[in-house]
């Protein structure tokens, strides 16, 4: 085992001492700008810099960086704009529906294009004021499909991502979807329900999604159905 160099302990020490004493006066190179222009950097390239080249570079980077950023942040503020936009237009729409089937079907629409659904499935967990083929949505209040989403509507969370085999049973007739969904629960003061939004890409809808717009259109949504339910006998 080579014992360390009393030079190279010396050299560390010294080292050790400068790092210190810079710290302990971080304005040093303010008051001795002189310096700067001598102390010289190997390059990744090769060859040197200088001390000022070199925080000029950093500087640089990071001006990138935030400018990087500052477009990524205005980009998704422009993608908001646009889309609370497309969701001022359906919710007018929407308003304007005439029956239960105009207001389910317009919704589908428009939940497909403006959030690249492929399927979008509603279940009102109550029986229609006026039943019809127009109502299919409204499965009753007793209707064993509600059960995997018992905890999902008491919560009133939203959920993102997979669904588990029950779920996928009581929305899509046993059928299987392989992908992404959210569900929005539903509930309102005579009824409860709930809105899934299908995608086949695995990733469309995550964890990282942000359902402020979609929450929005669900109390839409739950407001103009609740017209439509037939009170509790």
């Amino acid at each position: 085992m080579r014992l360390p160099d009393p030079a190279d302990r010396e050299s560390l020490t010294d080292a050790e001492n400068v790092l210190a004493f810079l710290q302990q006066h971080p304005a040093f190179f303010t008051e001795h700008p002189e310096i700067l222009s001598t102390l010289v950097l190997p390059h990744d390239a090769g060859g040197a810099v200088s001390l000022v080249e070199r925080q000029v570079q950093r500087l640089r980077e990071e001006n990138r960086a935030l400018k990087a950023q500052a477009e990524s942040f205005l980009e998704s503020a422009r993608g908001n704009e646009r889309l609370i936009s497309k969701i001022h237009v359906l919710t007018l729409a929407l308003m304007s529906a005439k029956g239960p089937r105009a207001v389910i079907d317009l919704l589908a629409r428009g939940i497909a294009e403006d959030f690249g659904a492929d399927r979008v499935t509603l279940l009102v967990f109550a029986e229609a004021r006026r039943p019809s083929k127009a109502t299919t949505e409204f499965v009753g209040r007793e209707s064993s499909r509600r059960v995997p989403f018992e905890s999902l509507i008491h919560s009133l969370r939203t959920h993102c991502g997979g669904l588990d085999i029950l779920q996928m049973a009581a929305l899509f007739d046993g059928t299987a979807f392989e992908g992404s969904h959210v569900l929005l629960p539903l509930r309102a003061a005579e009824w409860d329900g709930v809105l899934a939004i299908s995608s086949h890409d695995p990733a469309r809808f995550n964890a990282q999604l942000a359902t402020d717009f979609l929450a929005f259109l669900r109390d839409v949504l739950t407001l103009l159905l609740s017209p439509w339910v037939a009170p509790r006998a």
